[in-house]
Order: C-alpha cells, then structure tokens, then sequence
C-alpha cells in the first residue's frame, strides 16, 4: 500500500520510523516545508507535488491548526486519510472536515494511537463483558517544548478521554474539570478531569510539571482489579501479569489503516468519536 506523510516534525518522524519496518507499506512521498537530513525517501516541499504522487494513503501530522487547511487540499486526491489528533481546533473546524470527507467520500480515521497500546489491547480482551466500575489514569512528563499550537487538555486529555469511552463502551454522561497553568499563561499545563459514564466513574489526571514520565491506568471491575503501564506496555490482572505483545502502538495503528484502506474491521477512532471528545473539551473553554 503507498502511503504519502504529511509534516515531518516528532510525530511524523515516528509515523515514518514504524513504517519503515512495516513490509505492508511503501512510503511513497513524504511534505514538508523543510527537509530532514534523515528522510530518503521521495520527499516533496510543494504540497502539490505530493499529492500527484497516488498516495493510497495519506497520513496529516503536523500542528493542529494546519488540519483544517490541508484536509481541504488532500481529500480530493486521496481516499484513505489520517489526520493526528487532536483532529482540529474547535467544532467548527471538526464539523468543517467531516463534511468535506463526506464530501469527497474520503475514510478518515483520527490519529489516537493509545488504543492499539498493546496492554490496552490486552485489557480490553481480558475484560470481555465485566461490569467496570471505575478507571483511573494518570499520564505525567515535562514540559514539552516542541508543542506550540495547544495545551494538555487538547494534547493528552483528549487520549484519555477517548480511552473511557474505547475501554468501556459507555457514553460520558458529567464532567467536572481542575486546570493550572503554570509554564504559559494561554496553556494549560496540568488537569484532572471527574467524569461519570453510563455505568461507571472515571477520573484522569494529565501533567506537564513531572520530573518523572508516568502513564498508567488502573480499572476496577466487580472481579477483578487491572494495572496498565503504557509506558512499558505491561499489564497486571490482581497483582498477576497477563500476556502482551511489544510491538508499538503505532504499528497496530498503521495495520489498522490498512484495514480500513481495504474495508475490514478496526478499532480506528473517527472523527465523530473526536467531536465528542471536543465537545467536552469545550465545556470548559
């Protein structure tokens, strides 16, 4: 399958990197406004160029407010489209998109890889029909200094966010949120979010002031108790470790894209699963 990558910033590098290695892929044509020093492969500084190169897949990576504008120029040549999250700006710019795929029929997934995070995967298997009673995440690092465009709310809120709805098949009913700011003054930089599903309560805690990397989750069920470290992708069921594999997250989101490419089942989220999450989002804006 030719696949064609859009901004070639960290997130596009990793894209690039885990395809690569993929046997199922031929990167076709890579854009950006500069170019790296480690990309070989056919690499294009004019958008028009590369989107005359047949890309059966396209993948958008680069910031956020750019989504918009280049969805417009890349649904009339491409099909199949990927666009990271979070998907744009506002719902207006969600709603925008999602008109223009249905527009020009394009398959357009949203980049939230956390869900093909192998413990998760695992877990998810695992927890089949159990009743989940509550979930709790925390994701902590330092400040990231190559994100520009939004704060943690639109960066790693909206994983989690996504991740209660993915694990427990359930609707978010209620939010109530805490913010800080602390590094920018128009950024957020910590949150902590209580949320109540349908069957289930959930809180998920996202910091950008950590001197130490964390992500786990803990799931209690009316059985069992889970521990995920998507750090290391392992996962414990009370207190005893259940079987994952280690390939990356990336690499089953890309399977998945290539599934959707050619009309079988994924687990990809799409754009109306991220109109969800901005709408919660933008309860509190």
């Amino acid at each position: 399958m030719k696949i064609g990558i859009i901004g070639l910033g960290k997130m596009g590098q990793n894209h690039l990197n885990e395809l690569t290695k993929n046997p199922h892929f031929k990167i076709n044509a890579l854009f950006d406004l500069v170019q790296n020093e480690k990309s070989h492969q056919p690499f294009f500084n004019k958008l028009e160029d590369f989107l005359k190169q047949k890309n059966d897949i396209i993948i958008i990576a680069t910031p956020t407010n750019s989504h918009l504008e280049l969805a417009k120029k890349v649904f009339p040549y491409c099909k199949n489209v990927l666009i990271e999250k979070p998907l744009a700006l506002n719902l207006n710019e969600i709603s925008q998109i999602i008109n223009l795929a249905q527009k020009h029929q394009v398959k357009l997934a949203v980049g939230f890889c956390e869900r093909f995070n192998p413990a998760l995967i695992s877990l998810k298997q695992d927890l089949y029909d159990q009743e989940i009673i509550s979930i709790n995440i925390r994701r902590f690092s330092s400040y990231p200094q190559r994100i520009h465009d939004v704060g943690i709310l639109h960066d790693l809120s909206v994983h989690d966010l996504d991740l209660l709805t993915f694990l427990s098949k359930q609707n978010i009913l209620k939010t109530n949120l805490l913010k800080k700011y602390t590094q920018d003054p128009k950024k957020e930089s910590e949150s902590i979010f209580l949320c109540e599903l349908e069957k289930s309560i959930a809180s998920i805690h996202q910091s950008w002031n950590s001197t130490q990397k964390l992500r786990k989750l803990h799931l209690i069920t009316q059985k069992h108790f889970y521990e995920a470290n998507l750090n290391d992708f392992s996962l414990f069921k009370d207190g005893k470790p259940l079987k994952t594999n280690q390939q990356s997250p990336l690499f089953g989101q890309h399977e998945a894209l290539l599934n959707l490419a050619n009309n079988k089942p994924h687990h990809l989220a799409n754009a109306y699963d991220a109109y969800k999450i901005q709408e919660i989002l933008e309860r509190f804006i």
